[in-house]
């Protein structure tokens, strides 16, 4: 069967859906294994906890250039071959991650797995252009469920086997995962054909143009890429917070309270739902409330384990629902460019989220955990800002001038 960008059918399976949604959570996971194994492999390679940290940032970096170099293929390739490829090459970049002597191979390999992680970006366009224009918000809170599933499921079952096994097994046992979802895909995605006949250099030339010209676009990019670094922010360093007093905990427990965050995966399709009768201001509105309260209370209570807890989930909640947001916000834009402006999109989503890793490490080494949160907190402020209308400065600016010329 094959699924052309211009069909808008109603009748999308929830098997179909719910398949997108695991290929999505078990691809997207690649780029957090390692946030939970940043203390594994500094002992393994010998140098310090904040040195180690470059390699998530540059997953995330890796995860930023594969959404604009790979992703907006899916505009002229067929996307059921272009995402088994991905999930080839992601195999080979993983078993390079498992053998790494250094720390200046882990980094490369690092990057390479962020480059070619870009699946579920792939499989996001493709679903909203099965979905129908009156259910599109719930078919993306769907398939955002695996995403989200993935991201901290990835930190339960990492630290798990890390623990138990060691780092390097972690990246076994996703390679081996990774060929089963090569399986499912082949057997049952549908093909679909992109709307664009061009070439590959003014496909990516295009893109310049395409952001400039979208003011919907840059507004969504700065909301979930400030968004994002908060998050990425807490996450990178709630492992060294766990290893501190009063804690003192593993690894694992990092995945504990991953695996607490999971239940925020299933507020993304009540999200969408809200989008398809509110409208995605009023959710993403209501996503950045809900992780600013989660900050200014994890100033004093991510020192108590419950308190940890619920922050977890309700940064969790407010920033991948705010995603499915944006994501529903540009894909109004056409749906014959859908996979470039995911794929922007996305570039500026996970450059936030290497920004957060970064400055939360900076953070936790100057300031420790109160500065990890005065950070986000800064960050969902930023994020907050792209919700104002860009029509306000200049009417005030307006006013103003109209106002001195008035008095002379």
């Amino acid at each position: 069967m094959i699924v052309k960008d211009s069909e808008k059918t109603s009748d999308i399976s929830k098997g179909l859906v719910l398949l997108m949604a695991t290929v999505c959570g078990f691809t997207v996971a690649n780029v957090y294994l390692n946030q939970t194994l940043l203390v594994s492999m500094s002992a393994t390679f010998h140098i310090s906890a904040a040195s180690i940290g470059i390699i998530a940032t540059l997953a995330q970096i890796g995860y930023a250039l594969g959404n604009l170099l790979l992703v907006p293929l899916g505009d002229i390739f067929e996307r059921k071959k272009l995402i088994l490829f991905l999930l080839f090459a992601i195999c080979i970049v993983l078993a390079l991650n498992a053998l790494s002597i250094n720390k200046t191979w882990m980094m490369v390999t690092s990057l390479a797995l962020g480059i070619v992680t870009v699946v579920p970006q792939i499989i996001v366009p493709l679903a909203a252009n099965i979905a129908s224009d009156h259910n599109r918000g719930k078919v993306l809170g769907n398939v955002a469920i695996g995403l989200v599933c993935g991201i901290l499921g990835a930190r339960l079952v990492s630290g798990f086997i890390d623990v138990h096994f060691g780092w390097r097994m972690v990246y076994w046992t996703s390679a081996v995962a990774t060929l089963f979802m090569i399986f499912l895909v082949y057997v049952y995605f549908p093909r679909s054909k992109g709307g664009n006949a061009t070439s590959y250099k003014h496909l990516l030339m295009s893109l310049g143009p395409l952001f400039i010209k979208e003011r919907a676009l840059q507004k969504a990019c700065v909301s979930q890429g400030m968004m994002f670094a908060s998050f990425s922010a807490f996450w990178t360093t709630l492992v060294f917070l766990l290893h501190t007093h009063p804690y003192s905990y593993g690894s694992d427990m990092v995945g504990v309270i991953g695996l607490v965050g999971i239940a925020g995966a299933f507020a993304t399709p009540i999200i969408g739902r809200l989008i398809d009768t509110k409208g995605e201001k009023f959710a993403s509105l209501l996503c950045m409330s809900i992780s600013l309260l989660a900050f200014i209370g994890l100033i004093r209570g991510g020192y108590w384990l419950p308190g940890l807890i619920l922050g977890a989930l309700l940064i969790t909640v407010g920033t991948q629902a705010n995603q499915v947001a944006c994501q529903f916000t540009i894909f109004q834009l056409g749906e014959e460019k859908r996979s470039r402006l995911n794929g922007l999109y996305m570039v500026s989503t996970f450059l936030g989220g290497s920004l957060g890793s970064y400055v939360g490490l900076l953070a936790w080494t100057k300031w420790q955990w109160n500065g990890v949160c005065a950070i986000a907190i800064l960050m969902i402020a930023i994020s907050c800002c792209s919700l104002i209308p860009m029509n306000i400065p200049r009417k005030m600016i307006g006013n103003l001038m109209n106002k001195k010329g008035s008095n002379m």
